[in-house]
């Protein structure tokens, strides 16, 4: 079983944590994870997998042990392209593997659209962008709710969780099929203690709907632009399927895809031993 060790880097004045695993000199891949979720929760396919890969996933700014944004400041999705960027000079390679959960695989999308030269391969765990499109029409009531949002987040008093089981209850509200110890796990990685009370890592500003709505007229051009193979791996039971998938797998093109069976849409929460064995069966392959 490989050692997963904790790095930090500055980039433009935030504190950024990743963790790594595996040969320094073997492939890359860069672990992408979900939505208010922290690098930790891959690191039993770190472990799995890194006899012949460098693994490297970053908590994503705002999350887990990585810096938040600071007074005055706001998170955009493309802070997120600039932070993988700042990982790749950081660690002086020219390509890599993604493998992004949810959001993190909106984040593989929008980077491997933006360099696909530095992208040999992509794997989505459970989604190519967000389930929905908004409309143009929807910008003033969207921003008027943002600044209600992060008015509200202002006002926010960062309460303490009633123990770390209840974060593990709380995480198992997603994660339905996980186990006990693999949500206490989650728990242990997604909070801290701080004068004997216990809080959640993330920044509750995550929790703001976001200025700028997503919207697919936005990313198929990033989709249309990537130009490496790409590997869905879908949930049996997930809301991630959006309308127009077939014409964003179509943007894509040399696609992919399996479905974990008895996994909802954190699949390596729930089981990640189904995660491992998927990526490395589409790893050998990618390999040969």
């Amino acid at each position: 079983m490989s050692v997963v060790t904790r790095h930090r880097r500055e980039e433009r004045g935030i504190t950024l944590s990743h963790l790594e695993s595996g040969p320094s000199d073997a492939p890359v891949i860069i672990g992408l994870h979900g939505f208010l979720d922290t690098a930790s929760s891959f690191i039993p396919l770190m472990e799995a997998l890194s006899e012949h890969w460098r693994w490297v996933v970053p908590d994503q700014r705002g999350h887990g042990h990585s810096g938040n944004i600071g007074a005055g400041g706001y998170y955009h999705f493309p802070d997120y392209a600039l932070d993988l960027d700042g990982l790749y000079s950081h660690l002086g390679i020219d390509e890599a593997i993604l493998v992004g959960h949810s959001m993190g695989g909106g984040i593989a999308c929008y980077f491997g659209g933006g360099w696909p030269e530095r992208v040999r391969a992509m794997v989505l765990l459970d989604g190519i962008g967000p389930p929905y499109d908004t409309p143009i029409t929807a910008g003033p009531g969207h921003l008027k709710t943002w600044v209600q949002d992060v008015r509200k987040r202002d006002a926010h008093t960062r309460r303490p969780l009633e123990s770390l089981e209840r974060a593990a209850a709380s995480i198992g509200k997603l994660s339905t099929r996980a186990s006990q110890e693999r949500l206490l796990e989650l728990a242990e990685a997604a909070t801290y203690e701080e004068g004997g009370e216990r809080f959640w890592r993330f920044d509750p500003l995550h929790r703001s709907a976001g200025p700028i709505a997503f919207a697919t007229d936005r990313f198929m051009p990033f989709l249309e632009a990537v130009d490496c193979p790409v590997h869905l791996v879908w949930a049996e039971e997930t809301g991630m399927h959006a309308p127009d998938e077939d014409a964003r797998i179509k943007a894509l093109g040399e696609v992919t895809q399996e479905v974990l069976p008895n996994t909802g849409h954190n699949i390596h929460h729930d089981d990640p031993e189904a995660v491992i064995i998927a990526l490395e069966r589409y790893l050998s392959d990618l390999a040969r």
